[in-house]
């Protein structure tokens, strides 16, 4: 990895010459679209960003298939007793 250079400093941030773009950190993708109406999957979060992440998910699956003409719906809850969990259900 090449080392960055400070190449000028305005209003007191670093601009940095040569420095490397990491690589992407992927979360695992979630089989939304492979749940049948009634099933479900359970998620342990990290965080609540991370629990927030998958209702996202859920609302956007939701907008994307009521835009489509389509009766897909997901619901998202925190898993009784537990401290981290969340499912995510396929209602219709």
């Amino acid at each position: 990895m090449k080392k960055s250079n400070v190449a000028d400093v305005v209003n007191g941030i670093e601009i940095l010459d040569n420095m490397e773009v990491p690589e992407r950190q992927i979360r695992p993708s979630y089989p939304f679209g492979d749940l049948k109406p009634g099933q479900t999957f359970i998620v342990e979060c990290e965080d609540k960003k991370h629990e927030a992440s998958i209702r996202s998910m859920a609302v956007g699956r939701n907008r994307k298939a009521k835009d489509q003409g389509k009766e897909d719906r997901f619901i998202v809850r925190r898993i009784p007793d537990t401290e981290k969990a969340v499912g995510v259900w396929r209602v219709s």
